[in-house]
């Protein structure tokens, strides 16, 4: 699907962009508001991961379905976990049927090919986190890694051991605003479909540090 065809229609804010003058001047303003394709990658970023409290209500969700498909291919090229946190602000259950199958998606093609490479444990993982503030649910995006073929079982492993020693840490859902996460990530685990992917993979460290949480 292509996210720029789907998004080349989202309107404008009408007026002047309202946000926080202190951390963001009149001419980032001025980009926000304007055309997606000349806001620099820096100004993309800091808009997507800024508190929402510096948006105007009014205007936020314009602004992030215009910057939707740089926003995902800056999440593709750099995971951050905080990237999709402001979905819920820009009222993303109200979004065009298709602008919302079209974001599930993209994220479904981003993860499917980050697991299929060679990306760190931490950036993994940072992905499906940040996938869950989509619906700020957890649960489909586990379920999706379980859907993933044989040539994920290398990455998934990582996944895997680098929760497992995250959780021994306690700062497993740092990250989220809803729902604690952390629970389901612990019975994914523990799961079956995970243990039968490790054994196959013979990722003994995964289980081990699985063991010791």
């Amino acid at each position: 699907m292509d996210l720029d065809q789907v998004f080349a229609g989202v309107p404008r804010v009408g007026g002047k962009v309202e946000g926080c003058t202190y951390c963001y001047s009149e001419s980032d303003l001025d980009l926000l508001g304007g055309d997606p394709a000349e806001v620099p990658d820096d100004l993309v970023g800091s808009f997507a991961t800024e508190v929402t409290d510096h948006w105007s209500a009014d205007q936020y969700g314009l602004i992030w379905r215009g910057l939707a498909p740089r926003i995902l291919t800056l999440l593709a090229a750099q995971p951050d976990e905080l990237i999709l946190r402001g979905l819920a602000y820009a009222r993303f259950s109200t979004w065009p049927a298709e602008e919302q199958a079209a974001i599930r998606q993209a994220m479904r093609e981003i993860i499917a090919t980050a697991f299929t490479g060679d990306k760190s444990a931490h950036r993994l993982a940072s992905l499906i986190c940040a996938a869950a503030h989509i619906d700020q649910q957890m649960a489909p995006w586990l379920a999706y890694l379980d859907t993933l073929g044989a040539d994920a079982d290398a990455a998934i492993a990582r996944l895997a051991e680098n929760w497992a020693r995250t959780e021994t840490k306690g700062t497993l859902a740092w990250w989220q605003y809803f729902e604690d996460s952390a629970p389901l990530i612990r019975d994914w685990l523990y799961s079956d479909a995970l243990w039968e992917r490790l054994t196959r993979a013979g990722a003994d460290d995964a289980k081990i540090a699985i063991g010791w949480m």
